[in-house]
């Protein structure tokens, strides 16, 4: 089942500023879009030393900064229509199958999400993708278009994963599924090709309709500045 990938050309001109001193450098914004051209720079292993504002370098940095804020929201744009093409395609694969078997779209919600440019010292809101949701009915399960959404779920999940460190799938399943012992209902971490934890996480639902389960790719949260 295709799916739309990033752009990593666009993330390499995005890595101009080099890793926020953050909590852990290796997780801050720079870094996470370092990562995705497999080409980390240079202190993301260490905190790095930004430009403050208002020394004699902060003008040319700032005269960038726009430059800077306009790539990355384009990145993060792709992240967005990465999530939107997956449900598209996990949804419109299953629509020829009977009804009772058939996915359904839930919502795709974002944030509005704070990003501080590390030499400038300027701060935007930036629009970020928080999570993407199929409904996906247990009738359909042993049929080949189920494992293949499925398989496309988790792989949305790992990409979103090896980008901002971390992400989630979370499955709520209807009450009378759990009490019947018509669902797995284990949960654990698992970890992507490059190491990053995907958690998933099983919430019993007493408002979820029997037979469906919701399936919720949460993207991890964003560190840092860039």
């Amino acid at each position: 089942m295709p799916y739309l990938k990033l752009s990593l050309v666009t993330a390499a001109a995005l890595v101009l500023a080099g890793c926020a001193a953050v909590e852990s450098s290796t997780t801050s914004l720079g870094c996470m879009l370092g990562r995705l051209t497999q080409n980390p720079p240079a202190g993301c292993g260490a905190p790095a030393t930004a430009t403050a504002p208002g020394t004699g370098a902060s003008g040319a940095a700032a005269a960038q900064a726009g430059e800077r804020f306009t790539k990355l929201q384009s990145v993060l744009d792709q992240e967005i229509e990465l999530a939107r093409s997956v449900q598209t395609d996990v949804v419109s694969s299953m629509q020829h199958l009977p009804i009772k078997l058939r996915s359904s779209a839930g919502p795709v919600k974002l944030l509005d999400t704070p990003i501080t440019d590390s030499q400038s010292g300027q701060t935007r809101s930036m629009r970020t993708l928080e999570s993407m949701t199929v409904l996906m009915p247990l009738a359909a399960k042993g049929r080949p278009e189920y494992t293949q959404s499925m398989a496309a779920l988790k792989n949305l999940a790992n990409r979103l994963a090896d980008n901002r460190g971390q992400a989630s799938i979370v499955v709520h399943q209807a009450a009378a599924d759990v009490q019947a012992q018509r669902v797995n209902t284990a949960t654990g971490v698992s970890k992507t090709a490059k190491g990053s934890p995907v958690k998933v996480e099983k919430i019993e639902d007493a408002a979820l309709a029997a037979g469906t389960e919701r399936y919720t790719i949460q993207a991890g949260p964003i560190r840092g500045g860039l």
